[in-house]
């Protein structure tokens, strides 16, 4: 019962969050619309900040057991979860665009890292290069899928995909250049 109880929590969070900023969502409309009473809903959630972060943990760590064992997939997989969410992602923004930055580059980041690791030997490589590597993909990606969902003309998972596609096409052989470059000095 507990964990249908958390379910419907964060179901109902994430239908207030597709239409209006979290920053304007209540407790008490959560509690209202879910039937339950606060003490519940504190039982399983410290605040409504809790009920998202809760509920992209849960995702993303799903996206990252799939990422061990293709890491390209799971990029775009992350991509997928941002344009299936892209009105709630949105809305978070409101409140902490600097957060929801930090968490999806640090999703990113663990991503390209695994990604770089399967396909090369870093044993040799300084941290501070490798640092540099991831990001300047981290950045890379994580800017042009901040402007994807910034601008209307896009709306689906397709059009994003297509642009990561071309982005692919032109840094084909990027990284192997960049890899071999980490040992001029």
């Amino acid at each position: 019962m507990s964990q249908h109880t958390k379910k419907l929590i964060t179901e109902c969070a994430m239908r207030l969050a597709e239409k209006k900023p979290i920053n304007k969502i209540t407790v008490r409309e959560i509690v209202e619309e879910c039937e339950i009473t606060r003490n519940t809903f504190y039982y399983h959630f410290h605040d409504i900040y809790d009920v998202f972060t809760s509920y992209l943990d849960d995702l993303v760590s799903e996206l990252m057991k799939r990422a061990a064992d293709d890491a390209e997939s799971a990029m775009f997989d992350l991509i997928e979860m941002c344009t299936n969410h892209r009105r709630m992602l949105l809305n978070v923004k409101s409140v902490g665009y600097e957060a929801l930055a930090k968490y999806v580059k640090e999703k990113l980041r663990t991503i390209i890292l695994q990604s770089i690791e399967k396909e090369y030997d870093i044993s040799e490589m300084a941290s501070f290069d490798l640092d540099i590597i991831c990001t300047f993909y981290e950045e890379a990606i994580y800017g042009i899928m901040i402007r994807w969902l910034l601008d209307s003309k896009y709306d689906s998972f397709d059009d994003m995909k297509d642009r990561i596609e071309r982005i692919r096409t032109l840094f084909d052989g990027q990284l192997e250049l960049l890899i071999g470059n980490v040992s001029k000095q």
